[in-house]
């Protein structure tokens, strides 16, 4: 576990402004430190930071209290005000920070805090601190957003350490699930654990394709905390903007995009969905692919997930039969542990359980809005229900002997990693029209990869530069 070093400047507070103290805070194993930080604030009570860092870094900040003045750096009675107050805070700060002899940071107190009678909090002389951050760029923070808008520029992504932190909150800005990507950092490196499911697992498949073996993945990745959604697609993809079945104008923006081939996400230039294997994994994206276009605005390595990164994410540290927020997998069609975790057959992907909704319907049924269930233990929605997921791999039923890898021959990738010819690809969780068997974490299944269907959809992965 790595270690913090805590640096600690204090100032005097001057009349009727938030009184402050300064820290810095970095991991001592060769990574880049914070160094003399220095706060002022003005009469305004905004709050200048400066620092130094001896090598580049992702900067992250928090402003911190204690009421006890004399406490040490180190005092675990130190609490953070909250993230959505510290967000607002503008400069050299949520993001990669280089080439600079000194970095700046501003934070206007009174604005972004405000106390009861609206004037900001006030704290007696060294009963707050702030605290810099520098993240080694092959660690960086818990969450990255990317914008994808048509003015974004490469290399622009922004990071934060906790989803608390995410300027306006996670749903409290429509652009998370539009206009950006928000994606969850998952630590899975060298983590040995056991994929698929037993026996006693309900509805579980008996082809041996869910037969448990051990695996573990070799780096850290990204993930996204949503499905992509229509209006993401169509930010991205112009040749088939707007593709997919629930097309409602009103709520669309929001909803999954589903109708897309593997192939069109990958492999080929969207208009034309035929197998093109100069472009398989672990060649880089057909660059007028969607994944060829993102990463071309972006600057990002996006992906589709492998089907071991997926199945690890939709687990989030869970076991056996358990859905990924730790509750027990109950029945295959009214499971009430799933009702509240994804869209289903059973609570309203068909009208009353049977009916088939129309193009048009509103999001009661049909896909739902990203985001409107219930998260999983890591932070991620829908990894159950709504659209199948599609990942990298060509399936095949037995995969133990992988342990882990993704199901494509390196140096063949028209061939699994057995050396048969793939032929279908693999995709994941279950979708608004199958019951809750199908949106299990160790349910597996596939399809051809020219298939454009109402109930297949995907999520973003990408190492963005982890280790």
């Amino acid at each position: 576990m790595k270690m913090k070093k805590l640096a600690v400047a204090a100032i005097t507070a001057t009349a009727s402004s938030v009184a402050l103290a300064e820290t810095s805070q970095t991991p001592m194993i060769s990574v880049p430190e914070v160094e003399n930080v220095k706060m002022v604030q003005a009469a305004n009570r905004l709050v200048t930071i400066t620092y130094e860092l001896t090598q580049d870094a992702v900067v992250t900040l928090d402003i911190q209290t204690n009421a006890n003045t004399s406490a040490a750096a180190d005092d675990p009675g130190w609490t953070s005000i909250g993230g959505e107050a510290v967000s607002v805070a503008v400069g050299d700060v949520w993001k990669k920070c280089s080439g600079k002899t000194t970095y700046t940071i501003t934070w206007q107190a009174d604005q972004a805090w405000p106390g009861k009678d609206g004037n900001g909090f006030k704290i007696a002389a060294n009963g707050a601190r702030a605290r810099v951050t520098a993240w080694p760029l092959d660690n960086t923070p818990d969450y990255m957003v990317v914008d994808i808008s048509a003015g974004a520029k490469p290399n622009t992504q922004r990071y934060y350490p906790a989803v608390e932190f995410l300027p306006g909150g996670l749903f409290g800005r429509d652009e998370y699930r539009t206009t950006q990507i928000v994606m969850r950092k998952i630590m899975a490196k060298n983590v040995t654990w056991t994929m698929g499911s037993t026996s006693d697992e309900t509805w579980r498949s008996t082809s041996g394709s869910e037969d448990t073996h051990r695996v573990m993945l070799t780096n850290n990745y990204y993930i996204g905390v949503f499905e992509v959604t229509q209006t993401q697609w169509s930010l991205i993809q112009s040749k088939r903007e707007w593709p997919s079945n629930f097309k409602n104008i009103e709520y669309r923006a929001k909803r999954p995009v589903e109708k897309v081939s593997y192939n069109e996400i990958r492999n080929n230039s969207g208009d034309d969905n035929v197998a093109n294997p100069d472009y398989d994994w672990p060649i880089a994206p057909n660059e007028n692919s969607f994944l060829g276009l993102l990463r071309s605005r972006t600057g990002i390595d996006f992906d589709l997930p492998s089907e071991t990164q997926w199945e690890f994410a939709a687990r989030a540290g869970n076991g056996y039969a358990k859905w990924g927020d730790g509750s027990r997998i109950m029945n295959v069609n009214e499971d009430r542990n799933l009702d509240r975790l994804g869209r289903h057959v059973y609570n309203g992907g068909k009208i009353n359980g049977t009916g088939e909704p129309g193009s048009e319907c509103t999001a009661e049924n049909g896909t739902a809005e990203v985001g409107s269930y219930d998260k999983n233990s890591w932070g991620l929605y829908d990894m159950h229900g709504n659209v199948y997921e599609w990942c990298l791999d060509w399936y095949e039923t037995d995969i133990k002997d992988n342990y882990g890898k993704v199901n494509i021959n390196p140096d063949a990738p028209s061939q699994t990693l057995s050396g048969a010819s793939g032929t279908k690809r693999v995709k994941r969780g279950g979708t608004w029209w199958t019951d809750s068997s199908k949106a299990r974490p160790a349910y597996r299944t596939s399809s051809e990869p020219t298939l454009r269907d109402k109930g297949e959809g995907f999520r973003l992965a990408c190492t963005a530069g982890l280790q």
